[in-house]
C-alpha cells in the first residue's frame, strides 16, 4: 500500500514523496489548492465587464489555477510560451474549459492576444 507523505507545503500546494521498497524508486506529486475557490470566482465575475480597464480595453481573459497549468504542460501546452497562444486561446474557447475564463465570449480568433 502506497503511504505519501508531506515533502513540501506551502499556500497553493503539496508536495508529496512516496519511496516503493519494492522497486526501490522514489515517487514525487504535487497537488495543489485552491482550484474550486479560483473556478467559482471566475463564474461569479463572468459578464460583469470584469478583466478590461477603465477604457474598456480587454485586459484579463482568464485565471488559471495551477493544478490547470501542470495538467496542460504534461499535455504539452506551455501557457507561458508566446508559440502556444493559439492552441491557449482554442483551448480556452472549449466549453469544458469555459470557467477559466473571466468573460463569456470568444476569446480567440482575435487580433492583439498573445
Amino acid at each position: 500500500m502506497e503511504k505519501w507523505r508531506p515533502l513540501d507545503e506551502d499556500n497553493t500546494k503539496v508536495e508529496l514523496f512516496y519511496y516503493d521498497d519494492d522497486t526501490q524508486t522514489q515517487h514525487v506529486k504535487t497537488v495543489y489548492k485552491h482550484t474550486d475557490v479560483i473556478l467559482d470566482a471566475n463564474k461569479a465575475i463572468q459578464g460583469t465587464q470584469a478583466g478590461r480597464d477603465a477604457e474598456n480595453h480587454f485586459w484579463e481573459v482568464a485565471r488559471i489555477p495551477p493544478s490547470i497549468q501542470h495538467l496542460w504542460l504534461k499535455e504539452g501546452l506551455d501557457i507561458y510560451n508566446r508559440e502556444h497562444g493559439a492552441r491557449l486561446m482554442k483551448k480556452l474557447d472549449d466549453p469544458e474549459w469555459k470557467y477559466l475564463r473571466v468573460q463569456t465570449g470568444r476569446i480567440g480568433n482575435r487580433s492583439g492576444h498573445i
